[in-house]
């Protein structure tokens, strides 16, 4: 579940009209109406924390890997599958057991389930580093192909301004999964042209050819 920010009078760590993932949230229901009150969802600080459902749009509303507790008459929580046992919160909050892995597992599901190519094509080249190596991460979890002309177009602006950082090494990973023309041709443009100290990145292009 995804859901669009309407409103920032308070001055939140909120961005409106900016979509946001919903990791678990309060309704109440009557017949077949869910009426949310409040969203637990990661805001533009980093924290996860609720806020009240009257700053958002339902954005997308695919709950099918949600699961549902009762909490009192016509009260209900809705959490993620992956994060629904009991204590998880502030297991998350100290990193303690396998909170932290199963909290990434569920970002994972939702962004795979909820999130649309361009959305992904906007993060890769934004400026929320977290952000970019995430759907990196997950782009190569899931073996995707189709950033494969953007992530060479992000290597490229990086090499031509000298701004390839040590993190800029997922974008090479990325491209080292696809057996791939254009990514053979990049890397050995890159063997020829940019060639620049960057161990762990010439490591990367080098083992493509082995």
């Amino acid at each position: 579940m995804r859901v669009k920010c309407i409103d920032n009078s308070k001055k939140l760590y909120l961005t409106e009209d900016k979509i946001y993932t919903v990791y678990e949230g309060e309704f109440k229901q009557a017949n077949e109406e869910k009426e949310f009150t409040l969203l637990k969802i990661e805001d533009d600080y980093g924290s996860i924390i609720p806020y009240e459902a009257q700053f958002f749009d339902v954005f997308s509303n695919n709950i099918e890997n949600y699961a549902i507790s009762k909490i009192e008459e016509e009260k209900y929580k809705l959490t993620h599958k992956y994060i629904s046992y009991k204590g998880f919160w502030s297991m998350l909050y100290e990193e303690a057991g396998t909170s932290l892995d199963d909290f990434w597992a569920a970002k994972k599901d939702i962004y795979k389930q909820e999130m649309s190519k361009e959305e992904m094509k906007e993060i890769l080249e934004g400026i929320n580093e977290n952000e970019k190596d995430f759907i990196l991460e997950l782009l190569i979890e899931i073996k995707d192909d189709k950033f494969i002309d953007q992530v060479i177009g992000i290597c490229r602006k990086k090499l031509n301004k000298h701004a390839i950082l040590g993190s800029d090494d997922l974008l090479f990973k990325y491209l080292h999964e696809f057996q791939d023309d254009r990514v053979n041709d990049f890397f050995i443009e890159y063997l020829t042209e940019y060639y620049d100290g960057n161990e762990e990145i010439n490591k990367i292009v080098s083992s493509y050819f082995n």
